[in-house]
């Protein structure tokens, strides 16, 4: 059976960015290429769907291309709570160390949803405090 054409936009998407969760134990990463959502990566690494879900939920996640980062938290893509914020604070020089920032990259915060397999307007910038 053929795939979906919104499953293959959206899986094409996910093939071309890098996936990641931020837990408390350091970053998880996706493979390259993989096409599979946040929820996906969790329950391939050994998380049973509730507590993937609750991940989802409570920590910040998100994504790199094209030498920009994505973060956000909960199933709606909200901006990043205040402890979030710093949790991921202390991950721009390992986004920078893997190129997944580039020197001329920005991070953004939360995300408005949007067409699936399109790169979702950014709420804000996300501003580092150092």
């Amino acid at each position: 059976m053929p795939e979906n054409p919104k499953n293959k936009i959206e899986s094409d998407f996910h093939r071309r960015r890098k996936a990641f969760v931020i837990l408390k134990s350091g970053v998880l990463t996706a493979e390259d290429g993989f096409a599979g959502s946040h929820f996906d990566l969790l329950r391939q690494s050994g998380f049973d769907e509730e507590q993937a879900r609750l991940l989802i939920a409570e920590m910040p996640r998100g994504y790199s291309l094209d030498g920009n980062v994505y973060v956000y938290q909960g199933a709606d893509f909200s901006c990043l709570s205040d402890e979030n914020r710093k949790k991921t604070e202390k991950y721009v020089s390992f986004f920078r160390k893997n190129q997944w920032l580039s020197s001329t990259g920005k991070i953004y915060d939360g995300m408005k949803s949007g067409e699936i397999g399109s790169v979702w307007a950014p709420i804000k910038e996300f501003k580092i405090s150092f």
